[in-house]
């Protein structure tokens, strides 16, 4: 019963009163019936914390579960509160802040270094955040007040009432004649409302910058107490770490003619992206982007720190890509030219002036000849090693010997990252990459992370998904800075598109002659020459079918695999194993409606098949719901269903994901809970100053929590609409022939016959090359 009340109470904000008695009672008891089972039986039922939680964010008596935790949190053991740390931090954004401030200050106690690097990145985030937001709230005040004073100087109602008889009498006499004045009285009445009501409005925004500004510095004042306790319990472990995140943050950046590359990378896919015709002049937006890129890449610090790199590349980049000179390209395609020369001029200078291979001792010297005594190695708390999740001790947990002597370098698709090995005092090794200059949507990657290590302890409970041995592949992810984290890595893992690129040196061709045939082939619906929904879907089949006929067969992956495995059995399991864990990936695609999968974001292990996507997460748009416009439910091209074989697709594919929506839709999942937790994490981190008019109060505040909780509570019920349609339907009792002889697979099939439609493939943009 207080498991059903506490789920009544969480799913949408009552329409009661907070102070609503009965109602608090009753979520205080669902409360504490959860919390009693944790502290009595923490391995069996350490997920139910995950309604806890639940309750504390979604519920109007956030006081009431304040009570059941204080009551019961100091008799549980610690290490159960670990996997939700993300989800506390954020709640310091909260009216549930001082309730989350209190359980941080005991897992800083105890386990201080699971804590240390997610609190010292949200708490350097919360610093800018604050101190962006005063600065936006000062300058809203600023504005409202000489907005008020222009709406005080301006001509009242007193100053019109002196002459009312006169204007009355003359009206009478002539009222043709006092039409102008009429008119022009009229337009100093509206010009005086429109500087009363635009008084009001800015005055409006700057009280909510002001609460906004606030509420950020309390979130920093929360986390800035959490960081002084941790630092003051133990100094000593902080300052081992301080040295090592330090280091990495400073040390191990790519040089610039990495960065340019990725600059020029970037820039090339946009161009292939813009739904302009390759004949047409470059977009205006397009050439302000590529202004200010210029700017940015040859900056005055790069031209301080980096003399050579400027001397050799500003000039000749100016004359080919700056929009402000001369001999700038008119046409796109002139444009997508120059970029392709620049991007083969900077992989070949990268790959023949900076080696494969670094050492330790000149890169980072402070790094090398340090030891640590009490910093474990990085990641064992997360990812696919999850024993020391299991019991929590400290004892279980791996101490940081070293840092390894070599650094690697791993490129892939235009980005150089440096790779560290951790060395363990028990001889492991444990390598990671250093991933720099990341984006605002870094932060929901690692949330997409948890939500799958979330969802692999509901596989591991069913028996068909156990059978399997269906498992997300989750590797480890640790932030250092706000712009910088270690990610888990392997030497075996490669990319999808690394494998069309292989292929198309050891032939000779061109790897983008695909997506610029079809852009190409394209300027005709563009330019308006062929108009009409069914004329330009042909078009797209007919450049779709010419480049699968004569440029990319079908067996690209299959011949690829056949030469990097040894044996025939080796072939056999891997090709089984990545059909599975591709099921997995495309699942949760189609779940969530997560897209772009381009080739080159999907990773996966050349020895195991374990798949991995990059920027794997949902994306919003301004409403807060979930943006999807992809005709294909998740990606299944001609390669891939190649490689696994109509049998494998029909077998094992659409079993394993028909078993993973089974697992998923079955009782006592929690999975309501779970994903109102993730999307309520994802919004309140979205970029959403991106999406509104730059300057305005929507666009430096965003959503308010109210808001983010009904736009969450809106993600789910959909996501939640869509779960049935995949999970298997048994025919009913007394059912039609036909029905009781229908595959209960019948909703995986369905979106696996989309997936390798022709016609929706050639529908998608020319960089999810659809014909790969």
């Amino acid at each position: 019963a207080a498991a059903a009340a506490a789920a009544a109470a969480g799913t949408a904000p009552p329409a009661v009163p907070a102070k609503d008695e009965e109602g608090a009672r009753w979520v205080e008891y669902a409360a504490t019936c959860y919390l009693q089972s944790v502290k009595h039986a923490p391995q069996r039922h350490k997920n139910e914390l995950v309604n806890v939680l639940h309750l504390l964010a979604f519920s109007e008596h956030t006081g009431a579960v304040g009570r059941a935790l204080a009551k019961h949190v100091d008799a549980m053991q610690r290490w159960v509160w670990l996997p939700y740390v993300p989800q506390l931090l954020l709640s310091l954004l909260n009216p549930e802040a001082p309730h989350a401030k209190a359980l941080l200050l005991r897992v800083a106690q105890a386990h201080p270094q699971a804590l240390y690097c997610p609190l010292r990145t949200f708490l350097l985030e919360r610093r800018e955040t604050a101190a962006r937001v005063t600065q936006s709230a000062r300058a809203l005040a600023a504005k409202a007040q000489e907005s008020a004073d222009a709406a005080a100087k301006a001509p009242g109602a007193p100053s019109g009432t002196e002459e009312p008889l006169d204007k009355e009498k003359e009206k009478k006499a002539d009222p043709t004649a006092k039409s102008d004045e009429e008119k022009k009285k009229e337009g100093q009445d509206a010009q005086e409302v429109d500087l009363h009501k635009r008084a009001r409005d800015d005055k409006a925004a700057a009280h909510l910058a002001a609460q906004a500004a606030g509420e950020a510095t309390v979130a920093f004042d929360g986390a800035k107490e959490v960081m002084e306790r941790l630092r003051h319990k133990h100094a000593h472990l902080v300052t081992e770490l301080e040295v090592l995140l330090s280091e990495l943050g400073a040390r191990f950046a790519s040089s610039p003619e990495e960065r340019l590359l990725v600059v020029v990378h970037t820039l090339l896919h946009r161009c292939y992206k813009y739904p302009t015709a390759t004949t047409a002049e470059v977009p205006a937006s397009f050439k302000k982007e590529l202004a200010g890129v210029c700017r940015a890449c040859f900056s005055a610090d790069t031209s301080a720190k980096h003399a050579d790199f400027v001397k050799e590349y500003k000039a000749e980049y100016e004359k080919d890509l700056d929009p402000e000179q001369p001999t700038f390209p008119k046409a796109l395609h002139e444009l997508i030219d120059r970029l392709k020369r620049w991007k083969t001029q900077l992989q070949a200078d990268v790959e023949e002036r900076l080696p494969t291979t670094l050492r330790l001792e000149d890169e980072s010297p402070g790094l090398r000849g340090v030891r640590f005594a009490e910093a474990e190695v990085p990641g064992q708390r997360a990812g696919e090693s999850d024993a020391a999740n299991a019991t929590g001790a400290p004892e279980s947990l791996v101490k940081l010997e070293r840092v390894g002597a070599e650094v690697q370098i791993v490129r892939r698709h235009g980005t150089s990252f440096r790779c560290l090995t951790f060395l363990g005092v028990d001889g492991s090794e444990r390598r990671f990459l250093v991933q720099t200059s990341l984006t605002p949507a870094a932060r929901g990657e690692e949330r997409m992370l948890q939500l799958l290590r979330t969802l692999n302890q509901t596989l591991v409970h069913h028996v068909e998904t156990r059978r399997r041995g269906l498992c997300y592949y989750t590797p480890a992810v640790v932030p250092v800075w706000p712009q910088v984290r270690l990610m888990e890595d392997d030497p075996h893992h490669g990319t999808y598109g690394e494998v069309y690129e292989v292929n198309c040196a050891r032939y000779g061709r061109e790897p983008d002659l695909p997506i610029q045939m079809f852009k190409k082939a394209l300027d005709d619906a563009v330019t308006g020459k062929v108009r009409g929904a069914e004329e330009v879907l042909k078009l797209r089949l007919d450049a779709f079918a010419e480049i699968t006929q004569k440029h990319v067969t079908e067996n690209i992956f299959s011949q690829f695999m056949y030469k990097t495995l040894p044996t025939g059995s080796h072939l056999w399991t891997f090709k089984r194993q990545m059909c599975q864990q591709m099921a997995l990936s495309c699942f949760i695609s189609a779940l969530l409606r997560i897209g772009g999968r381009a080739p080159q974001k999907i990773v996966f292990a050349k020895n195991t098949g374990r798949v991995f996507m990059l920027d794997f997460h949902p994306a919003f748009d301004a409403k807060g719901a979930t943006e999807f416009a992809e005709p294909v439910p998740f990606r299944l091209t001609r390669n891939l269903h190649a490689f696994f074989t109509p049998f494998g697709v029909k077998g094992d594919f659409v079993a394993a994901m028909a078993a993973a929506a089974q697992a998923c839709s079955g009782p006592g999942t929690n999975l309501e809970a779970h994903l109102l937790l993730f999307f309520r994490d994802q919004l309140t981190v979205w970029p959403w100053r991106r999406m509104t008019s730059a300057g305005s109060a929507a666009s430096l505040l965003g959503p308010s929590p109210s808001e983010i909780r009904r736009m969450a509570r809106a993600n789910v019920d959909e996501v939640l609409k869509r779960l049935p349609c995949v999970a298997p339907t048994p025919p009913r009792q007394g059912a039609p022939p036909h029905e009781q002889f229908s595959s209960v697979q019948k909703g995986v099939l369905h979106l696996v016959d989309a997936a390798v439609n022709p016609k929706n493939l050639s529908r998608m943009e020319p960089t999810w090359a659809a014909w790969l």
